[in-house]
């Protein structure tokens, strides 16, 4: 049986209000945002990954991760009905798009957190 993983600290973003709320009115952290359709879930590859650098930077860095359904959420309607499984990922920064990685690409990733995040 594979271990769970904690994703608790994940905001779970489900319309345009939570949208809103959690990643373009956040002022002074970096909100990486999984992007996923309905019928394929949030990326779980990555979710120990994003467990271990959100424990090992709260601290230090403004950081937080939301996973948000592209199906519900008017926002993300681009990434809505394109029939696949590749997640997207989204970097904001005070409400403004800064990056974005298509697929699990780990290393690029962790080098957009590194760049981007702001130290606290």
């Amino acid at each position: 049986m594979s271990k769970k993983i904690d994703t608790s600290f994940m905001k779970e973003i489900n319309s345009s209000d939570d949208w809103t709320n959690s990643v373009l009115k956040n002022e002074g952290q970096l909100v990486v945002v999984d992007v996923f359709q309905t019928q394929w879930g949030p990326c779980g590859m990555l979710a120990a990954h994003f467990s271990n650098l959100y424990f090992d930077l709260a601290e230090k860095r403004g950081l937080c991760f939301a996973r948000a359904n592209a199906d519900s959420c008017k926002p993300l309607a681009e990434f809505s009905g394109t029939n696949t499984s590749m997640p997207n990922f989204l970097f904001y920064l005070n409400g403004e798009r800064v990056a974005a990685v298509k697929g699990p690409k780990m290393p690029e990733i962790l080098k957009l957190v590194d760049e981007k995040a702001p130290f606290l």
